[in-house]
């Protein structure tokens, strides 16, 4: 005796229409889940330095850390830095566009901050 399901042809479920996002915007929001992710590895989130750059639907983020808060970030066998590809490319997806990530110790000097006092 056969199933009453067996007799039905089977449907894919529909798929959820997503909003297009700007590229623009995309790349602002993914730079701000970088920053916020490894700031709360590092013992300085000011050290840090999130650079992105766009080609197309395709967004370049750099994060730039401190030579001794490396390891923090990249963590045992990288697995810290692969899980932080992970959540970027889940989140990038979500949004429309491809997202990789460069993780580096070229931490650029900052300018000293222009006081109000003269």
């Amino acid at each position: 005796m056969q199933r009453r399901d067996a007799q039905r042809p089977r449907s894919r479920p529909q798929r959820r229409e997503r909003p297009i996002i700007d590229p623009e915007l995309a790349m602002s929001r993914l730079a701000t889940l970088v920053r916020y992710i490894a700031g709360q590895l590092v013992d300085d989130p000011d050290a840090l330095q999130v650079r992105t750059r766009r080609r197309g639907r395709s967004i370049f983020i750099r994060l730039s850390v401190p030579h001794d808060q490396l390891g923090k970030v990249i963590g045992r066998e990288g697995r810290i830095a692969r899980a932080m590809r992970t959540m970027l490319a889940i989140s990038a997806v979500r949004q429309g566009v491809h997202a990789s990530l460069t993780i580096d110790d070229q931490v650029e000097p900052q300018p000293p901050a222009a006081t109000g006092t003269a």
